[in-house]
């Protein structure tokens, strides 16, 4: 029976390592407090920093259990080259995430947008801006609103749309100047794309691929899709207006040619892909990919995934997700999708003031025995959380993700707010209509 060692401290990371944890031995490397309630830390003894590379120190604590297969739950540990560090030590590790050059499908928007157009996969024009001039030169080949990504890695804030373009010019003065995100880079001027979005999440073993799940969130803080972006307020799956031909046209226009890419160019990837998707005039266009699972759609479809996440991983991690042997949608030979059997609900459960600056040590009452008491299919998932000898208390912005499965959105919805209903947490908001529109 394999163990598995889950990298990371947020909503994403408990939910991978709850789930795991029910039948499975689980490790903990730079996890929270509550994800190192349910696994075994393996990093008492070295300081770790999931966003530099490894120490010496910090890469044997995280090989100390070998037979483990080592997960990948954010972005920054990838970027930084985490992969390539512990290859050079243990060449045989099993682990679930790419190496820092296939990661720069996440950490350069720029680099992933050659990589499309280099292999045909449909996405939006786009322009690289170095300085504010080259905005202001830009500007006349898009019209507005102008979509404004800052190149790097900027833990979820890097992307906005403006109609004034005074307003999209400083967003890219702040980028390129190194004001918003701390050190200057590059920013991308994008087309701007209409229509709904949604994600599809990939588990890749090196030669062929799974499709996982479909997932739709909701960027927005407040209900009716008001207020300031944030990193997600809720999710559902699966997607319920995607029908079996959208599903092969994705298949053949989008996901296809990707995994065609990656081969063609000669990049081994093994671990999750986020494709970020939007429905247009002109079909499906690939807006972004994310090089690991999605916050909070994870939140979604690995409890709709259940008891068979375990053998997923394990496989892929060896390259050989084609023995597989439960029920598949085989829809080529390097391509297998799990079929649909139940939906999911997750809404998050946020600070006051999110996402702007959120206070902390805010106590949860109750939430502990709320988490034993839980009816068969519904979560709760920590993300911003923190033990303190009082009990559960507030850590950051997203704090909580409730979820449940049922045979229908609609009914994983009810269950969903149900649940909120009891926890009856006076310190924490969250939107009262996720999935509302969704049968």
């Amino acid at each position: 029976m394999p163990a598995f060692s889950i990298i990371g401290k947020g909503g994403r990371e408990y939910a991978l390592a709850s789930i795991l944890a029910r039948a499975h031995k689980v490790y903990s490397f730079g996890g929270s407090d509550a994800i190192r309630e349910i696994a075994e830390p393996l990093d008492r003894d070295v300081a770790v920093d999931l966003e530099k590379p490894l120490s010496d120190e910090a890469r044997d604590a995280l090989l100390a259990k070998p037979d483990a297969v080592i997960v990948f739950g954010p972005e920054q540990p990838m970027a930084a080259g985490w992969v390539d560090q512990i290859r050079m030590k243990a060449p045989d590790a099993r682990m679930l995430g790419p190496n820092q050059f296939a990661a720069q499908l996440e950490s350069s928007k720029w680099w992933a947008k050659e990589f499309m157009r280099r292999n045909a996969i449909p996405t939006g024009a786009a322009e690289r801006i170095k300085t504010v001039e080259d905005f202001d030169r830009f500007t006349l080949q898009f019209e507005p609103p102008y979509v404004i990504k800052a190149d790097g890695l900027a833990a979820g804030k890097g992307v906005a749309i403006f109609k004034d373009v005074g307003d999209a010019r400083a967003f890219v003065d702040g980028i390129v100047s190194g004001d918003s995100f701390g050190l200057p880079q590059t920013a991308l001027i994008e087309e701007f794309m209409a229509g709904p979005e949604l994600s599809v999440f990939l588990l890749l073993d090196g030669s062929c691929a799974m499709q996982i799940g479909t997932a739709r969130d909701y960027k927005r803080a407040y209900d009716n899709d008001e207020g300031p972006n944030t990193g997600g307020m809720g999710s559902f799956t699966p997607v319920p207006d995607i029908s079996d031909d959208d599903q092969r046209e994705i298949y053949e226009t989008v996901l296809r040619p990707i995994l065609d890419g990656l081969n063609k160019d000669g990049i081994f990837y093994r671990g999750f892909l986020y494709v970020g998707l939007i429905r247009t005039a002109q079909g499906f266009r690939v807006l972004e990919f994310n090089v690991r699972l999605g916050d909070p759609e994870t939140q979604a479809v690995l409890p709709v995934l259940g008891d068979r996440l375990p053998a997923l991983l394990e496989l892929a991690a060896t390259g050989a997700l084609n023995q597989y042997s439960e029920d598949v949608d085989r829809v080529a030979d390097a391509f297998m999708r799990i079929p649909t059997g139940s939906a999911a609900v997750c809404v998050v459960m946020a600070s006051e003031g999110y996402p702007s600056a959120s206070p902390s040590g805010l106590p949860l009452t109750g939430l502990d025995e709320a988490s034993r008491q839980l009816a068969p299919g519904q979560y709760i998932f920590h993300a911003g959380t923190r033990r303190s000898p009082e009990g559960w208390v507030t850590n950051g912005g997203r704090v909580l993700n409730v979820a449940s499965v049922a045979d229908s959105i609609s009914s994983a919805r009810a269950k969903t707010y149900e649940l909120i209903s009891q926890l009856a947490l006076p310190n924490l908001r969250y939107r009262t209509d996720i999935a509302r529109q969704e049968g």
